[in-house]
């Protein structure tokens, strides 16, 4: 499997396993100047920033290990662009 049909293959697994959870999607693929977030869901009061890593094999570490600080920075500064400039949250 291509790097970007697994990656697409994980973030439908994702969005299944957040709806089966009771999330509705809000969002996806959110680009901005600061970044991009795959997934943006609400459960009742609950607005989650998704960021979906794939992997094929755990030989390079897992996907959790694979988000660094800046990653997690620039999903913090990309998650505060999409509320600046959704109102209706």
């Amino acid at each position: 499997m291509k790097r970007k049909e697994l990656g697409a293959a994980g973030e439908k697994l994702a969005r299944d396993f957040l709806k089966k959870k009771g999330y509705r999607i809000r969002d996806t693929n959110f680009r901005c100047r600061e970044g991009e977030i795959d997934i943006i869901a609400r459960k009742k009061d609950h607005l989650v920033f998704v960021e979906v890593r794939t992997r094929s094999t755990t030989a390079f570490g897992s996907p959790e290990e694979s988000v660094t600080l800046a990653k997690k920075e620039k999903l913090i500064s990309a998650a505060l662009s999409y509320i600046g400039s959704h109102g209706d949250l």
